[in-house]
Parts: structure tokens; C-alpha cells; sequence
């Protein structure tokens, strides 16, 4: 009993260090629309590669849970990757709200949907 007890916490610590290996960019410096006249260029361009980075993310988290049996994954483990993944995308449309009020709006592709935690 201790043995199998020991198997599955190496186990689930794995499938759960692998999760870290996804990396929440950090976030981008979007200043106040009063601010913002000079350094439109800059702010689209750390901007459009925060947003990358977000969607590279929320791919990452999403591989992760297929990975770890997707809705078949131990509940543990889905509901955190799932957390992640949900915070990250509402993350990511603040941010895309912050920006669009203050410097414009985008025509990006969406980032990856919201999944629901079964």
C-alpha cells in the first residue's frame, strides 16, 4: 500500500512539473491613452509579442491536459491546468481591452477558448 502510494505521488508530481514547463509571459506595459501619442510603435509591437506568447501559453497548458488523459486526467490535475488555462485567456482579453481602449483596436486571431471544468 505505501509503495502504491508512492508511485502515484511521483507519478502525479510529474504530470504536474511538466505543467511548469508552460511560461505566463509577463505582461505588457499598454500606458494610459492620455500617454500613449509617440509610442504607438512600441506598445503594438511588445503588445503583439505578448499576445503571442499568451496563445503559445494557453496551447501549452491545453497540450498539457491531453497529455495527462484530458477529461479522463485526474481531477487534480485537470482542474488546475484548466485554472490555468482560464486564467490566462481572461488575462489576455484584459489586456486586449486595455489596449483597444487606449491605443486601438486589432484585428488579431482569438486566443484559445475558455474550457469548462467538468
Amino acid at each position: 500500500m505505501r509503495i502504491t502510494t508512492l508511485v502515484c505521488g511521483v507519478i502525479l508530481t510529474g504530470i504536474a512539473g511538466s505543467a511548469m514547463a508552460c511560461e505566463l509571459p509577463k505582461l505588457v506595459v499598454i500606458p494610459p491613452k492620455n500617454q500613449i501619442a509617440g509610442k504607438e510603435a512600441e506598445v503594438r509591437t511588445a503588445a503583439g509579442a505578448y499576445f503571442t506568447a499568451m496563445q503559445a501559453y494557453t496551447a501549452c497548458i491545453q497540450a498539457e491536459l491531453a497529455g495527462a488523459g484530458g477529461d479522463s486526467a485526474p481531477e487534480i490535475i485537470r482542474k488546475v491546468l484548466v485554472a490555468r488555462n482560464n486564467a490566462a485567456v481572461a488575462e489576455a482579453e484584459f489586456m486586449m481591452k486595455l489596449f483597444t481602449d487606449n491605443v486601438a483596436p486589432v484585428g488579431a486571431a482569438p486566443l484559445g477558448q475558455q474550457q469548462s471544468d467538468r
